[in-house]
């Protein structure tokens, strides 16, 4: 077995003048006895191949075949030293290389930061963390005048529009080119209307819509009190809620003629569960003069029908007064 040459242990042991020139970095300008020197590269090597073994270990461990800096940091906790700061970087640092007297070397140039300069330098400001705002799109179906929202139309250009249409835009001819002036007025016929869209109901929804009807004005007292507690806390009847009022009005309709009180104090009911639900705006799908005009014939109808009895009915003719005073 052949024996070790000097070539084949460089670069395993700290030397002496290593020794002096880190002595030299952190501000020792000689170190006179080069024992001294000796004994601190010999001890120096020993702790940097100790921790390498434990990094190694690490690197083992991880599965991995590169020893990576994380691997060096994990082994100098191990051991109770302080972590290296200033040594991660995102990209590969640049090493340069320098040789001499036989000797390779891979350093890392490093500029000299005069500490004057950096004392007198503003320090930029720490950028705003990132954070979510909400704001209203509309409030009870009118849209508010925030920097979010688009800014709505002025009451003047509203005012145009709504008395004299020929304000509006231009409409375009079959060639492409705007309107104007007398062209619009003789080319009115063209314009084309969009008829009125209805929506349409789900089946889910038209299952609901029989069901609930046919409960408020059943003989069922139990099935009417599910549906009025379901018209006076669903949030989820918007898309109903016209077809609900055409149902209470024309039933108003029908049933004052017949002098039908059972019908009308079931109507009135819905009326009621209708306006306690909270989510529900009524002026934003049916006039209110018309409720108006539905609840005081119902009001004039109960008056008349029990004038000539003996035992009025005086809860359910409250209940009409106060029906009246919530839709005013």
């Amino acid at each position: 077995m052949s024996r070790l040459t000097e070539h084949d242990l460089y670069g395993t042991n700290f030397s002496i003048e290593s020794v002096k020139v880190i002595a030299e970095s952190i501000g020792i300008g000689f170190l006179a006895d080069d024992d001294a020197a000796k004994e601190l590269a010999e001890d120096l090597s020993y702790r940097v191949k100790h921790i390498i073994q434990d990094a190694a270990k690490f690197m083992h461990h991880a599965k991995r075949t590169k020893l990576m800096p994380s691997d060096v940091d994990a082994a100098l906790k191990v051991k109770s030293f302080e972590p290296q700061y200033g040594f991660q970087a995102s990209e590969p640092l640049p090493f340069r290389f320098a040789s001499g007297g036989g000797r390779e070397l891979h350093f890392i140039e490093e500029k000299e930061v005069d500490l004057n300069d950096l004392l007198q330098n503003v320090n930029p400001k720490a950028p705003l963390e990132c954070t979510l705002r909400s704001h209203w799109l509309c409030i009870d179906g009118i849209q508010p005048t925030i920097p979010e929202n688009p800014p709505p139309a002025t009451k003047n250009a509203q005012k145009q529009e709504s008395v004299d249409p020929a304000n509006k835009k231009p409409v375009k001819e079959t060639s492409g080119k705007p309107t104007t002036g007398k062209q619009k007025l003789r080319n009115v016929e063209t314009v084309q209307i969009k008829q009125l869209a209805t929506h349409e109901l789900s089946v889910e929804q038209q299952l609901y819509y029989k069901e609930i009807t046919e409960a408020c004005v059943g003989s069922d007292e139990g099935r009417r009190a599910e549906a009025l507690q379901s018209l006076a806390s669903d949030p989820g009847l918007h898309e109903m809620l016209p077809r609900m009022c055409t149902f209470i009005i024309e039933g108003v309709r029908v049933n004052v003629v017949q002098n039908n009180l059972a019908l009308l104090i079931y109507l009135m009911r819905m009326v009621k569960a209708l306006l306690d639900n909270q989510s529900l705006y009524l002026e934003k799908y049916v006039s209110i003069h018309i409720f108006l005009f539905v609840v005081l014939q119902m009001l004039i109808n109960l008056y008349i029908y029990t004038s000539g009895l003996k035992n009025i009915i005086l809860e359910v003719y409250y209940d009409f007064h106060y029906l009246f005073g919530a839709i005013l």
